[in-house]
């Protein structure tokens, strides 16, 4: 867990997040099986246009895979500025509630992961169920509650 005492400057911004929409340029690091769970890759696979142009015929890419792209901090609405942390990975454990495991499953990203820097195995734990499209849905019904 991120604390003012161990945040690493030159680490921080470096750090992806694992929630990332289909841009060219991005980390393919999961794909969406029929279950719905995700299934990490090895090696994360740097996307193109082409391949962007290409997912996004059919139902959007970001229901079928996981992408991971730069942290931008404060340029996006889920970063707290007075805690310097993501919410959203807050908030979808407080929502599955799934405890940390001791071993964790293979993840490409994991040693870059804003989610791991931030909550560690914990959030490792909640990922494999996360998919773009649910991450919108939720947020919308906890805005309007």
């Amino acid at each position: 867990m991120i604390t003012p005492e161990n945040r690493q400057p030159g680490k921080e911004a470096s750090l992806l997040c694992p929630s990332y929409l289909a841009k060219p340029g991005v980390r393919l690091f999961g794909i969406v099986r029929a279950d719905g769970r995700v299934s990490f890759l090895q090696q994360p696979l740097v996307i193109d246009a082409t391949f962007v142009a290409a997912a996004r015929r059919g139902r959007p890419p970001e229901e079928r895979f996981r992408f991971a792209g730069k942290c931008v901090r404060n340029g996006c609405h889920q970063w707290s500025e007075a805690k310097q942390v993501c919410t959203l990975v807050d908030r979808l454990i407080d929502q599955l509630e799934k405890t940390a495991v001791e071993n964790l499953p293979g993840c490409p990203i994991r040693s870059r992961c804003r989610w791991f820097h931030q909550r560690g195995a914990t959030a490792c734990a909640q990922c494999d169920e996360v998919i773009r499209h649910h991450e919108m849905t939720f947020l919308e019904t906890t805005i309007d509650s």
